[in-house]
């Protein structure tokens, strides 16, 4: 994770390039969901319509040791990780948002392997909060080690959790740091967009 502020604050990537996984490499993929078994996050709800709306249509489906990327519902890449480096980003939406109160998070997986190097983005800590507890078979690893926040079952709840630990404590002495200070929002256009 050594150009790991580099790759987030560029805009992210929000389509599939037709190039193939080497296109990603030191980038950001903008996904929808995260589907690990039955569970898919953020569930969309009653903001499915909004989601409609602002999806790239891009998933990660997580199943044993590999996670597979698709592309409105359709298999792009299957990919076996050696390392998947799960942290959380706090965004200041308040920044952005009269309906956001209060910080709100957003969930990146660091995905390497022997061809590949690349972060990608989920809406919502849910999203990496569950991968971390539940991993299936892949190599993950808890950046700021949030499995150990006490949180509910829904996102406000879990964004209460972190605020109330407080998110700087979480990224002290982590390669990810820098999270603390910069508000990474205006790379992903967050001036409309739900944390949904």
């Amino acid at each position: 994770m050594e150009k790991v502020k580099e790759a987030l604050t560029q805009p992210a990537i929000r389509t599939l390039p037709k190039d193939g996984i080497a296109a990603l490499n030191g980038r950001t993929l903008f996904t929808t969901q995260l589907i690990n078994g039955d569970v898919s996050l953020p569930a969309r709800g009653s903001f499915t319509s909004v989601i409609g709306a602002l999806s790239t249509g891009i998933t990660l489906a997580v199943e044993g040791n590999q996670i597979t990327i698709k592309g409105n519902g359709k298999p792009w890449m299957t990919l076996a990780p050696t390392t998947v480096d799960v942290f959380l980003a706090r965004i200041k939406a308040q920044e952005y948002s009269f309906s956001q109160t209060a910080p709100i998070y957003l969930t990146f997986l660091h995905l390497v392997g022997a061809d590949f190097d690349f972060y990608t983005r989920v809406s919502g800590g849910r999203a990496g909060k569950y991968l971390i507890e539940h991993p299936q078979q892949l190599p993950v690893h808890d950046v700021l080690g949030i499995k150990e926040i006490d949180n509910g079952d829904t996102e406000p709840e879990l964004a209460k959790a972190i605020n109330d630990y407080g998110y700087e404590k979480l990224v002290k002495g982590t390669e990810v740091a820098f999270l603390a200070e910069d508000n990474i929002a205006g790379a992903y256009q967050l001036r409309a967009v739900t944390p949904h």
